[in-house]
């Protein structure tokens, strides 16, 4: 089987406490605490190797923080480029009615010789795996000696020469430069973001229709576009889908949207490890957005980012596209 590699350029020890309520000021109790290694592209490939997927999860960590990988989930997955600094801390308190408040570090800096062994570590993977799929999800440090953004040019165009799709998954001005650099081949935006990449609002699933669109007239192959309670959209050039999944219960939606994505790259994987690489697989764009709309609805009723099962997972529906459909939380820009 072909397989997807993911890489999380700022991984981070998630510290996820569940209390009764939350407030401001004063000494809050917790009933529960949970902590272990994550951070986005590692939440996609944990629930892909659940799922029986092959995948490689790249995670640069810092040389005073391995030991925090003795007790993260399947082990087997990670693939390890130790550089300096640390690894950033995430601190998620939610309360019983499901409201879920988030504190997140910011990462800390790559020098150049450390971005470029984790560059080159993640090809090698994606060479020695026939992958399908480079999947680059999360924050993105900065370089320590510039103070720019970590640049992802020479990844994404090396792994799409050997016959990868480039999946991106982050927000901010990150997401709005390479959402137009014709260097990715997939955006998981939600509303806001997508509203943000095309500068206008947006209330009615025809307008977010056309705004994935643009991005698609743009350079990118697919666009993701969660939209909250009214489910999801994938859209391409020729097709779009509409899909919503009902949540069994919303108690945390971290990491719903790394499930989401996880959903969609299970049932888009091509699985003939013969295929000739110099042209890109078909895609399943409807099986794809039931897979995702099922994961990211199961997601939201876990306390915490790791899926165990999917036994409980939602049933997916399908819906005719009406493009006069109103959102219920209508979309406005946030950068």
């Amino acid at each position: 089987m072909n397989a997807v590699v993911t890489l999380t350029p700022a991984p981070v020890l998630d510290r996820t406490y569940l209390a009764e309520t939350l407030t401001a000021g004063k000494v809050n109790r917790s009933y529960e605490v949970h902590e272990y290694m994550s951070g986005k592209g590692l939440n996609v490939a944990r629930t892909l190797h659940l799922a029986k997927q092959p995948v490689a999860a790249i995670l640069p960590i810092g040389m005073q923080d391995q030991y925090l990988l003795f007790s993260t989930p399947f082990p087997q997955i990670l693939r390890i480029m130790p550089v300096a600094g640390r690894v950033r801390v995430n601190t998620t308190v939610v309360e019983r009615g499901g409201r879920t408040t988030n504190i997140n570090q910011n990462p800390y800096p790559f020098s150049a010789e450390d971005w470029r062994n984790v560059v080159e570590l993640t090809l090698e993977q994606v060479s020695d795996m026939s992958a399908d799929w480079l999947v680059v999800s999360g924050m993105h440090p900065k370089m320590s000696e510039d103070g720019q953004p970590i640049d992802l040019t020479e990844l994404f165009d090396r792994a799409r020469e050997m016959g990868a799709r480039v999946g991106l998954d982050t927000s901010g001005p990150e997401l709005m430069h390479w959402s137009r650099s014709g260097h990715v081949n997939l955006i998981k935006p939600n509303a806001d973001e997508l509203a943000s990449l095309v500068g206008r609002p947006l209330a009615t699933l025809g307008e977010a229709i056309d705004a994935g669109r643009e991005l698609i007239d743009a350079g990118i192959e697919i666009a993701l576009v969660s939209l909250g309670g009214d489910g999801a959209l994938g859209i391409t050039a020729d097709e779009v889908v509409w899909g919503r999944a009902t949540a069994p219960a919303v108690i945390n939606t971290t990491g719903a949207g790394d499930a989401f994505m996880a959903g969609f790259l299970s049932s888009v994987i091509h699985t003939d490890a013969n295929r000739d690489h110099s042209e890109l697989a078909p895609l399943d764009l409807r099986a794809g957005i039931a897979n995702a709309c099922s994961w990211g609805a199961l997601a939201v009723s876990l306390p915490t980012t790791l899926i165990s099962s999917f036994h409980d997972a939602p049933t997916t529906e399908i819906l005719d596209v009406d493009r006069s459909y109103e959102l219920t939380e209508p979309a406005s820009p946030r950068f």
